[in-house]
């Protein structure tokens, strides 16, 4: 046999490259078939325990006791083993003895003894042991037609030979083990009972199936039997030969001592070869040899088709895992439908439940989903990776996967597959994959999840069951974007405590994935009790010129650096209307531990010379039983022709009382050329966009917001100052007085009464009180008045200032004009304003009026 040839074969043979090398350079002969009538008559003979022995002495003997055949393109390769039995009282030296083949023509052929057995010199007296040769005849030579010759060193003949006798193999001899049969071989120099237990067929495409193969290895020696490296091969009755692969649960497997393991192998075979008088050959690569020998050939059995069984709708399918490691109950429970342009988007509740007695790794299991035309559709999940199950413990898997309109018809099917057998990393086959149906579930009909803003879905999970209720969406202005968020409500269902999985969230548009979408959560814990509920957020930015026809949002659960989709739910079309509040209402913010009800109080405009100052005033009430911090606020003012400025709020830095309300104050430069006479204003709830956690003052977005109607204050300009009303104060002048000191300087003195507002817990005022003096002439002195600073509460309270100015030179009387001013950031809205007198130098001061 030629080197190029011989390396053709053991890289067939051990690495299982195709079947067509398989076919094309192995054909296994049917061994000792004769070709005349009177043999083929004749009964098979099973055995060669019948075949007579060659005596080496009056008390020792060979024996013919095992012979394999494989057929190669240069010729039969023959794998005979001979059994020595020594009863003499001395051993018995083997190199004492040879043995050839020779046909009954007369052609010699060379033996050569396996170098697995070179180190067998001598047997033992009182026992008995086996060696094994190969030798090599004519493709077409039977083995009936060869004498296995005994030969003895005998020194004193011419040749140095003395011929002890031979072994002939009868016609009727079939060389493949019978089914049902042990075969006893070496693997490794371990003595192991083979049987072939079964072989099954089922479809693996339109034009091949599946052929399993469990043989049964009995390690019958004194040492463990360590991934042998024998492999084996399934040849049909016409000849041709199909590599038989591990399957993927056995790809390293070991056999003790007196132990008995059943092991499984694959290969696909085409639909039109016919399996009926198959046998199975067991090989193994000789590399002293450099060849490949056969080591048992087996008979089998009449195989059975395996059919793919249904599991009907709430049907439980239960599997027997590989080697009886384990039972699982297997079964589908909830399926839900979103739609994507084009596309069907499911979400499938599967069940894994450990029936068994101990703890089993669920194998990685591919799945895929068949359509009523046959088309089968792959999907993907990481959800199995490392799964294992402790008795009775039971675990969902969500598998999700789309399908277009027109191939979501009808019923569809999951199919489970077996993991796909692969070859050992860094070998040629491991391109070889097997994969075959261990159950397919027809789902029943899906679950709608469109329009399914505002209804409650059940999500199943771990332990127990969530109600799950899309509340809102909201697209709100955000500087130069806008932000998109969505509000989540979980509600426990059950009558136990439930702790949530780690969630992740994405946002959906248009069939588009929002990759940095952002989850947070309104309570720290992951705990909920029943009844007890909890929102999460969905957010991200989008252009502010960006359409949305669809819009979806996904949970799922994360479990190291895999997620899997716990539900998906679409809304189609517009995206609702923001809640609309009329004045005096009061709105309520929801969100758990920090309740409360928001009220618009007044708004103010302060103008300007370029853009007038647009002032809110809003009380927050806190509705909780304990003391919190209040949701911080964003807010936005929006004309009537959509145009939005955003404000800047003022709000305490310090927790509210239960009943508390605290007061928060939001304004913004609006241009002159708005109108803002029927503007709204836009607020929401700030949340953060660094740590994870809603309410933090250095939030990057707002949710759940709601648009107030304003009425700007009209109130006109008193024309006395005697009361005045500038929050959180109410002012009642007892006495105002410009005194004339003769000279440039004037005395002013203002005697009132003050009265403070303490109902609500106010932020830092950033208001002024203006007072300001205007002489005949136009001349105009301003007093900057720091409120809860130069203003006192209480009765009977002073404020005296003086101004200096050469116009008073000299002035004994006259008149002036007193205007006081709330003023803001620099601009002012005019309280009242009242002409008056100057006080003489001399002479009684006047009342006021």
């Amino acid at each position: 046999m030629n080197n190029k040839l011989k390396k053709v074969i053991v890289a067939t043979t051990v690495l299982g490259l195709t079947q067509a090398a398989w076919m094309n350079n192995f054909q296994i002969a049917e061994a000792a078939t004769s070709s005349s009538n009177t043999a083929q008559a004749q009964k098979a003979v099973k055995t060669l325990s019948n075949v007579p022995a060659v005596k080496l002495s009056s008390k020792s003997s060979v024996r013919l006791t095992d012979v394999n055949v494989l057929t190669q393109d240069e010729g039969k390769l023959i794998t005979y083993t001979l059994t020595y039995t020594n009863n003499e009282k001395k051993s018995l030296q083997l190199v004492d003895y040879w043995t050839k083949v020779r046909s009954k023509g007369g052609t010699s052929y060379t033996s050569t003894l396996l170098t697995q057995d070179a180190e067998k010199k001598s047997v033992a007296a009182g026992s008995t042991l086996s060696v094994t040769y190969m030798t090599t005849v004519g493709k077409n030579m039977q083995l009936s037609n060869l004498n296995f010759e005994i030969v003895k060193w005998d020194f004193s003949k011419p040749n140095y030979e003395s011929n002890l006798g031979k072994i002939n193999i009868p016609a009727s001899y079939t060389v493949a083990t019978p089914v049902n049969t042990v075969k006893k071989v070496r693997i490794n120099d371990i003595p192991v009972k083979i049987k072939v237990q079964g072989l099954q067929t089922f479809s693996a495409s339109d034009t091949s199936n599946y052929a399993s193969v469990k043989i049964n290895l009995h390690n019958v020696g004194y040492k463990g039997l360590e991934n042998p490296n024998v492999k084996w091969v399934l040849r049909t009755k016409g000849g041709s030969s199909y590599p038989l692969n591990l399957n993927s649960n056995d790809t390293t497997y070991s056999v003790q001592p007196q132990e008995s393991k059943s092991i499984n192998y694959i290969t696909t075979v085409p639909k039109k070869v016919k399996l009926d008088g198959a046998e199975l050959i067991m090989v193994q690569e000789n590399e002293a040899e450099k060849s490949v020998i056969p080591l048992a050939t087996m008979q089998m059995p009449k195989s059975t088709s395996l059919q793919n069984t249904e599991i009907k709708v709430g049907k439980v399918h239960t599997i027997t895992l590989e080697d009886n490691k384990g039972k699982m109950a297997t079964s589908v429970g909830d399926v839900s439908v979103s739609q994507t342009h084009g596309n069907n988007y499911y979400t499938v509740n599967f069940k894994f439940k450990n029936t068994g007695s101990r703890e089993v790794s669920v194998p990685k299991y591919d799945f895929s989903v068949q359509n009523k035309k046959g088309n089968d559709y792959p999907l993907s999940t990481k959800a199995l990776d490392n799964l294992k199950l402790k008795p009775d413990e039971e675990r969902l898997v969500r598998l999700t996967f789309s399908l277009p309109y027109d191939e979501a018809e009808g019923t569809l099917k999951l199919v489970m597959n077996t993991p796909k057998a692969e070859g050992t990393e860094g070998t040629e086959n491991k391109e070889i994959k097997f994969s075959y149906p261990a159950g397919t579930y027809i789902l029943p009909k899906a679950t709608s999840m469109q329009q399914s803003i505002g209804t409650e879905s059940t999500l199943q999970i771990e332990n127990g069951t969530l109600g799950v209720t899309w509340n809102s969406v909201q697209r709100l202005p955000w500087e130069n974007a806008d932000v998109l968020s969505a509000r989540v409500t979980l509600r426990n269902v059950s009558t136990n405590t439930l702790k949530l999985p780690q969630l992740k969230g994405m946002l959906s548009i248009d069939s588009a994935d929002i990759a940095d979408t952002q989850l947070l959560i309104s309570q720290n814990s992951a705990l909920l009790g029943p009844g007890m509920s909890l929102d999460v957020h969905l957010l991200t930015s989008l252009p502010t010129n960006l359409d949305v026809a669809q819009l979806q949002v996904a949970l799922s659960e994360v479990v190291g650096e895999n997620s899997s989709e716990l539900i998906r739910l679409t809304h189609i079309g517009q995206l609702p209307q923001v809640p609309q509040v009329e004045l005096g209402t009061n709105y309520a913010l929801n969100t758990p531990g920090k309740k409360s009800e928001l009220q618009v109080k007044r708004t103010l405009i302060y103008p300007g010379t370029s853009s007038d100052i647009v002032y809110t005033e809003l009380q927050v009430k806190n509705i909780e039983d304990r003391q919190i911090d209040l949701a911080k606020l964003t807010g936005y003012y929006e004309s009537k022709n959509g145009e939005y400025y955003k404000t800047t709020v003022k709000q305490i830095d310090y927790p509210a009382g239960p009943g508390d309300s605290a007061l928060v104050t939001m304004w913004s430069k609006i241009p002159r050329k708005t109108v803002v006479s029927d503007m709204r204003l836009l607020i929401g709830e700030t949340v953060s966009g660094d740590t994870g956690k809603e309410g933090s003052t250095t939030g990057a977005r707002y949710v759940d917001a709601a648009s107030f109607e304003l009425k700007p204050d009209q109130e006109s300009t008193l024309n006395t100052i005697k009361n005045l009303e500038i929050y959180p104060y109410s002012l009642q002048t007892r006495d105002f007085k410009a005194s004339l000191s003769g000279g440039s300087t004037v005395n002013l003195s203002w005697n009132y009464d003050a009265v403070r507002n303490n109902e609500l817990n106010l932020p830092e005022s950033e208001h002024k009180l203006i007072v300001q003096l205007i002489e005949p002439t136009g001349k105009v002195f301003d007093k900057e008045i720091v409120l809860d600073k130069d203003m006192k509460e209480g009765n009977n309270q002073f404020l005296n200032w003086t101004i200096q100015d050469v116009v008073f030179e000299d002035r004994r009387s006259g008149a002036y004009t007193v205007a006081i001013y709330d003023e803001f950031q620099g601009q002012r809205i005019k309280l009242a304003t009242q002409a008056m007198g100057f006080v003489p130098a001399v002479g009684n001061l006047p009342g006021v009026e």
